[in-house]
């Protein structure tokens, strides 16, 4: 037979044993919680950006000009815009491009027709200018930019 103290012992044993299971099983649900809300809230980010370039051209020597539509449904913060990736080159040997650095080559932007906004908001569009640390020749050119959150649009033109 056992005794109430033994019996009072495994009750507490079993008690503290729940509590730290429970404990436990709710944190780890939290965790997963947060984490499933940040990994929505990136998706839908995602699916409101959309871009598309729509004309490339010779602004001189050695700077291109291009024109990306915001055609996605949300706003790009004009904070994020530097964050983007733009490449260009002639086709197979085209290179990633530095923003608004000292030296070329580099890109920088103006967003035109936003009505005085700083954001990129749907409609708008941005303008991209590339100036390159050399001339360009007669060819056929590669431009792609990337967003700060990995939606893309390529372009391919010739001069």
């Amino acid at each position: 037979m056992s005794s109430p103290i033994t019996e009072a012992i495994y009750t507490i044993a079993i008690v503290i044993a729940a509590a730290t299971v429970a404990g436990t099983y709710i944190q780890n649900t939290a965790q997963l919680n947060g984490a499933l809300n940040v990994a929505s809230q990136n998706a839908r980010d995602t699916a409101m950006t959309s871009l598309k370039t729509v004309f490339a051209a010779q602004a001189s020597d050695d700077v291109i000009d291009v024109w990306v539509k915001n055609i996605g449904t949300g706003s790009i913060d004009s904070n994020l815009i530097p964050q983007f990736d733009v490449f260009f080159g002639p086709k197979g040997n085209y290179a990633y491009i530095p923003y608004d650095q000292i030296s070329l080559p580099k890109w920088t932007y103006t967003i035109a027709g936003n009505g005085g906004s700083s954001d990129l908001r749907p409609g708008d569009t941005l303008d991209i200018k590339i100036y390159l640390d050399h001339s360009l020749s007669v060819g056929d050119y590669y431009f792609r930019v990337v967003t700060y959150n990995g939606v893309s649009s390529d372009y391919s033109f010739s001069l």
